[in-house]
């Protein structure tokens, strides 16, 4: 299944160290708000990132999807 690219923006301006915690994403910061965005392969790859933001003692801001997979990837239908 692809891969979903989304966004989570957190209070604060993240330090260098703190971004580093999140090296695996994209991390920007603006007017007191730092923005990760990460590709999550699933909604448990999603829940580990927002698990790793309240670890951190993160106050989350919003979550927002991205980019959905586009009309050439795969899709999976269960039909039961």
């Amino acid at each position: 299944m692809a891969e979903l690219v989304y966004e989570l923006s957190f209070k604060g301006a993240a330090s260098d160290t703190l971004a580093c915690a999140f090296g695996d994403c994209e991390v920007t910061t603006s007017r007191g708000v730092t923005t990760v965005r990460a590709r999550v392969p699933d909604q448990g790859g999603l829940q580990g990132l927002i698990e790793r933001v309240g670890a951190l003692g993160l106050e989350l801001l919003h979550v927002h999807l991205v980019a959905e997979p586009s009309s050439g990837d795969e899709v999976w239908v269960n039909e039961t």
